[in-house]
């Protein structure tokens, strides 16, 4: 199954638009929810969120049931955490503050099993039937993991001719929030000069033939990114939704008693 989620998801990135969010819970029900709703990707956030290995493992069981990939981003360039996200069964990684070329091509060799790369092999995995599958094959499929690299920095940005060059990975996801930081317009997501970058990252991505995605917690926002041509849009975080659709509820509920 979870072959056919990769080759699905791989497929939408292709053709089409792919929609998720971020996620901080510890809750799997939670996920699942997402899956069910009908998001493509969600990615399961080790860099800012609480969740412990055990409960992504969880995470990425309830989000295989729905057929919604899984992304897990992890801390940053630790290809411990990289292969052990994978071993998970994750659809893919999101490796964050990819600030040069030899950081994405550690990323690269982290992710990819020989000859792409030199992952950390163990067959007795979730991802490998926990050794039921055919070595061949899963060597083989395992290299199709969805692999992201995440630009959030001046200087990745400054390096981005050189890590579209790195070959291995699928994807560039632009950090809006801490690229305006490294800017020095901390929080402005909507600054001329922050979309000046983004854009430039779109246009060199794309004469790479590289994918590029990116955050938005707006979906005024979110709409503007179809328009430019994002392949992957993450769309808020899901306790942050949750907040706010209970704070709707509140406010219409109060309406209604007036």
């Amino acid at each position: 199954m979870l072959n056919t989620v990769v080759d699905r998801f791989r497929q939408k990135l292709q053709t089409s638009v792919a929609l998720g969010i971020f996620s901080k819970t510890t809750d799997s029900a939670i996920v699942e929810a997402a899956g069910l709703a009908g998001l493509d990707f969600i990615i399961l956030d080790m860099e800012h969120g609480s969740s412990t290995t055990e409960t992504l493992s969880h995470h990425v069981r309830a989000a295989l049931l729905t057929g919604m990939a899984s992304i897990i981003r992890v801390k940053g360039v630790d290809p411990q955490a990289i292969g052990s996200a994978l071993d998970m069964g994750s659809v893919g990684v999101q490796v964050p503050n990819i600030s040069t070329a030899e950081e994405a091509r550690k990323a690269v060799k982290a992710a990819r099993f020989y000859p792409g790369g030199m992952r950390g092999v163990c067959r007795f995995v979730r991802a490998a039937n926990y050794g039921g599958s055919n070595k061949e094959d899963y060597f083989r499929e395992a290299n199709k993991a969805i692999l992201i690299l995440q630009i959030e920095g001046k200087e990745g940005v400054e390096n981005i001719d050189e890590i579209l060059d790195v070959e291995g990975y699928d994807m560039l996801f632009v950090g809006p929030y801490d690229l305006s930081q490294s800017l020095g317009i901390l929080g402005q997501t909507n600054s001329a000069r922050l979309i000046d970058y983004i854009q430039n990252l779109l246009i060199k991505a794309k004469e790479k033939k590289i994918l590029l995605g990116t955050f938005s917690d707006s979906l005024e926002n979110s709409k503007d990114l179809l328009d430019l041509g994002f392949n992957y849009i993450s769309y808020s975080v899901d306790v942050s939704i949750f907040r706010d659709s209970v704070c709707s509820l509140i406010k219409e509920f109060l309406r209604e008693k007036q």
